[in-house]
Parts: C-alpha cells; structure tokens; sequence
C-alpha cells in the first residue's frame, strides 16, 4: 500500500522534473498523433482514389495523369510512414537519455530504497509506475484536446495533405488534365474531388478510431526506455554501492 500512496508523494516533491516529463510526454504524443493521423487520411485517400478509378479504363493513352496521381499518393503515404517510424525510434532516444539523467540525480532515494531492503524490480517498478502516471495524465489531456477540436484537426490534415500532394501534380496542371477521362462517363464524383476528397464526419469518426487503434506504439516508446534505463541504473548503483 506505501508503494502505491508513495507515488503521488515522489511526483510532488519532483514537481519540476515531473512537470517537464509531462509536457515532454505531451508534445510527443502530439507529434506522433498528427504523424498517425496523417498516414490513416493518406491510406484513406489512396484507397477512395483507386475506388473512383475503378469506373474508367486506366489502360488507355491519356490516362498517366491517373498513374502519376496514384504514385504520388502512395509517395506520399510512404513519406508519412517513414516520418512516424523515425520519430518512434527519436522519441525513446530522447526519453532514454532523459531517463538516464534523472535516475543520476535520484541516485540517493535509489540508496535508501536499497538500505530498506527494496529489491531491484520494486525500486524499477516503482519509478516505471511513477513514469507511468505522468504519461497516462499527458494522454488525457492530448486525447481530450484532440476530441474537443475533432472536426477543425480532420479540415486542417486535409488542407496540409492537399498541399503536399499539389507539388508533384503541378507539372501535370492538377484537375485540368484529369477532365478528358470524364467524358462519356456518369459518375457521382469530379475531376476536381479526385485530387481534394471530402470528409464526411462518418469518415472523420472511422479515422479517429483507427488513429486510437495505433497510439499503442509511441505509448510504448515513452515507457519502455524508462524501464530498461531504470533497470540498467539501479543494477549500476547497487554495484557501486557494494564496491
């Protein structure tokens, strides 16, 4: 029961350190949350496009304006998924280093746990859950944030999106040179919709919950490096301790 009661206390008597883990914690759930968000819409896209395409025939001449679209996208797509696997592997850097530093500074608590006869996993345990907290309050108030202003995220990754894919489409003059493949076709869709799809907020809602699908891996990156870290330490501090 003291272990549990004791973390609340250890985060007050830290209270800057904890307070900068926190909105450390903060930013890089941001980040990794516009990063996921911004493959799931790119994914989205991508799949709605090849949809669309599905009512003309691609095999045609005149159709690479279509094939360098569909490129781009998946470009694009693969620039996001690159993006987010290089600010995972970042971000545990980071929290190791940070991590690496704190448990320095905390290395006299670490001495007097270890006269009290708290064994290694307790003290790492301990600090992990401590650790655990300030990320589980940073999560609430990133995943609250994002709800509240939900609709206006969705609106402003779509113009980021859009914009991005513009510039390899520029020499081709965007929707211009996909109207020649309407011709003779019905469709409920237009040349200028292929290059700046709508989201209806039934998608909008399918997004989001695909992006809470995946935050399991940045939450993972922000908590493991404090385990193993905290576990190199305290075994490094009890060495030193019996020397």
């Amino acid at each position: 029961m003291f272990f549990i009661k004791s973390i609340p206390a250890n985060i007050r008597y830290y209270l800057r350190q904890s307070l900068l883990i926190y909105l450390v914690d903060c930013l890089f759930l941001g980040v990794m949350l516009i990063a996921l968000s911004l493959i799931s819409l790119e994914r989205h896209d991508l799949n709605q496009l090849k949809k669309q395409l599905a009512n003309f025939n691609t095999t045609k001449e005149g159709t690479n304006p279509v094939i360098h679209l569909v490129q781009s996208k998946e470009v694009l797509l693969g620039r996001y998924q690159f993006i987010a696997v290089v600010l995972t592997i970042v971000i545990a850097l980071v929290i190791g280093i940070l991590t690496w530093q704190a448990f320095k500074k905390m290395r006299q608590d670490i001495d007097t746990f270890t006269s009290a006869n708290w064994s290694r996993h307790t003290i790492v345990n301990y600090y992990t859950l401590t650790a655990l907290c300030l990320l589980i309050s940073a999560s609430v108030t990133v995943i609250l944030g994002w709800l509240l202003v939900n609709s206006y995220y969705w609106r402003g990754l779509e113009l980021i999106n859009q914009q991005w894919l513009q510039k390899p489409l520029r020499p081709i003059q965007g929707p211009r040179a996909f109207q020649p493949l309407f011709k003779n076709h019905l469709t409920d869709f237009s040349s200028h919709s292929l290059l700046n799809p709508i989201l209806h907020e039934s998608t909008k809602q399918n997004l989001t919950n695909q992006v809470f699908a995946q935050l399991w891996a940045p939450f993972i990156s922000l908590i493991a490096p404090v385990y193993i870290i905290g576990w190199c330490q305290v075994t490094r501090f009890r060495k030193m301790r019996k020397a």
